[in-house]
C-alpha cells in the first residue's frame, strides 16, 4: 500500500475552488515531484495535505488511514511535516533555539539535533546566530533541519530552491538523497527548478490551474520538446 494515497481531492479558499479532483500516490521512501508555474496550485496542494487549507471533497489516506478531516497537529503526530515556501523560521530565535523548537515533546531530542548537525554541518558554527541574520540559503537549511528534528516520515517540501544560491541548492540535494538512503525518508517536492526536481524525484506530476495534468516519466521530461509541451520551459 502507498504511504500517501489521494483520490478526487478538491479544496477551496472560502467559496473559491482551488484544487480539482487531485489523484496521486506516494510510496514509502519515494521522492515525488510536482512541477508547475506560479499560481497553478502547487503550494495549495501541500497546505491542503497538511490540513491548513479546507478540503471540500475526496480522500486523503496516510499510512492507510483516512486523514482528510483530521486537524493539522494530528497529521504532524502521525509523521507528516511541511517545510513551507518562505521557510518561516523564527527570525528572533537563534539557530539552536529554532532546532530546539523542532524537537519539543520528542524523546532523545538533543541526540536528534546532533544528528541533524552531522547532515548539515554548515549550521554548526551558526548555532548562536539569530535566524533572521542568516542568508536565504542558510535559512532554508535551518528550516529543513528543524523539520527533520521531529522525525517525520513524510516531508512536504515547498519551493526549497527559491532565493537560494547554487552551492546550497546542491548541498540540499545531496543531503536529501543521503537521507532517503539512510532513513527511508519520503518527500513530496513542489518546485519550478527543473534541474533540482529531476535530480531527486523518481516520478513527476505537472499541475495547471489546480489540476494534476499528468504524470511524466523522468526519461521523458528530460526531453526539451516534452518540457515545452507540458510546461513551457523549453529553449
Amino acid at each position: 500500500m502507498a504511504l500517501l494515497e489521494i483520490q478526487n481531492l478538491a479544496a477551496a479558499y472560502g467559496p473559491v475552488p482551488i484544487l480539482h479532483k487531485i489523484d496521486m500516490h506516494v510510496e514509502q521512501g519515494e521522492f515525488v515531484g510536482v512541477l508547475g508555474h506560479n499560481g497553478m496550485g502547487k503550494t495549495t496542494l501541500l497546505r491542503a495535505l497538511m490540513g491548513f487549507v479546507t478540503t471540500t471533497a475526496g480522500s486523503v489516506k496516510y499510512q492507510e488511514r483516512e486523514i482528510r478531516r483530521l486537524p493539522t497537529y494530528k497529521r504532524a503526530r502521525m509523521g507528516m511535516s511541511l517545510v513551507p515556501q518562505g521557510r518561516e523560521i523564527f527570525p528572533n530565535l537563534t539557530v539552536m533555539e529554532n532546532l530546539t523548537v523542532g524537537i519539543l515533546g520528542k524523546k532523545g531530542s538533543l541526540d536528534r539535533i546532533d544528528e541533524m548537525l552531522e547532515f548539515f554541518p554548515r549550521l554548526r558554527p551558526l548555532l548562536d546566530r539569530r535566524g533572521g541574520a542568516l542568508s536565504g540559503g542558510e535559512q532554508q537549511i535551518l528550516a529543513l533541519a528543524r523539520c527533520l528534528c521531529n522525525h517525520p516520515s513524510l516531508i512536504l517540501l515547498d519551493e526549497p530552491t527559491e532565493g537560494v544560491q547554487p552551492s546550497i541548492i546542491q548541498e540540499i540535494s545531496e543531503v536529501l538523497q543521503e537521507l532517503r538512503v539512510k532513513q527511508n525518508l519520503t518527500i513530496v517536492l513542489v518546485e519550478q527548478n527543473l534541474d533540482f526536481i529531476l535530480g531527486l524525484a523518481s516520478r513527476i506530476y505537472t499541475i495547471s490551474r489546480g489540476v494534476l495534468d499528468t504524470e511524466i516519466p523522468i526519461e521523458e521530461i528530460q526531453d526539451s520538446a516534452m518540457v515545452a509541451e507540458y510546461l513551457g520551459f523549453g529553449n
